[in-house]
């Protein structure tokens, strides 16, 4: 009997969903297509306290933070550092990949798409003029120059948005940090959990003259030690890297900690 009343009830909702002129209201999708930031992230916080500090403070305008430097340096993933830590804080988060024409275009009309409110671009760039919410864009790898970024900005007062360039130029659009090589200590720990080897102080005297050797620049210490933990040679490192400099700063670990995995000679 309890079967066939609930069979029953769960029929009469079905009749009030089907009948005509009912529209179910669906909760709007917030969006992040960001991967994490590296497991093995090092330092970097006066940094990510200064974005923190800028985008937490109502200015009535529209947030524009630009991360530049030299290739390797790390901007993208204090980028990815800041959004993982403050990703509560925003509607949407969207990740666009700047470093053609063409990759702007298509990851905007994916997101038109993805929120059903056209299928180009501008429709994307529409709908965030529209969207008085809290949405941040994320244009990564904004290095080429002869692309005027601007065009593909929202033109509102509103919203949030983050580039990292190696061209100093952008520093015009807004709030900056110039991303340069890494503090020492900083770097020495990211050589070694980058290696799998402890932080004794034989460990660390010697990673301490590798950072050193690399300039303390994060991608070049993140591919160090993807070698070092594959060979188990930290000591050996120095000598070889003397020798093979170049093999060594283009080879791509199989088994990398993340995508923190692009070679030194890609970036």
């Amino acid at each position: 009997m309890a079967v066939v009343e609930t069979n029953f009830k769960v029929d009469e909702i079905h009749a009030v969903v089907t009948a005509p002129g009912f529209t179910m209201v669906q909760a709007p999708q917030s969006m992040n297509n960001c991967p994490p930031a590296s497991r093995i992230f090092q330092g970097r916080q006066t940094i990510l306290d200064k974005m923190h500090q800028f985008f937490d403070t109502d200015s009535g305008k529209q947030h524009i933070y630009v991360l530049y430097g030299l290739g390797g340096a790390g901007k993208t993933q204090i980028a990815l550092k800041f959004i993982e830590e403050s990703s509560a804080n925003f509607s949407d988060i969207i990740l666009v990949d700047t470093s053609k024409v063409e990759t702007i275009e298509t990851a905007l009309r994916n997101i038109a798409v993805s929120k059903s409110v056209g299928n180009s671009a501008q429709d994307t760039l529409m709908w965030l003029r529209s969207n008085h919410n809290k949405w941040l864009l994320f244009f990564d790898n904004a290095d080429d120059p002869k692309i005027n970024l601007h065009d593909f900005f929202p033109q509102c007062n509103h919203g949030n948005i983050i580039v990292t360039s190696r061209n100093p130029e952008l520093r015009s659009y807004g709030a900056h940090t110039y991303v340069s090589d890494m503090e020492e200590v900083d770097a020495t720990s990211l050589l070694l959990r980058s290696a799998n080897k402890e932080n004794s102080e034989e460990n660390i005297k010697v990673a301490d003259e590798i950072t050193k050797k690399l300039y303390y620049l994060p991608l070049a210490i993140v591919q160090a030690g993807a070698f070092i933990s594959k060979s188990e040679d930290l000591e050996g490192y120095l000598a070889l890297y003397h020798h093979n400099q170049e093999r060594l700063l283009s080879e791509k670990a199989i088994q990398s900690h993340d995508h923190y995995a692009w070679t030194v000679y890609t970036t």
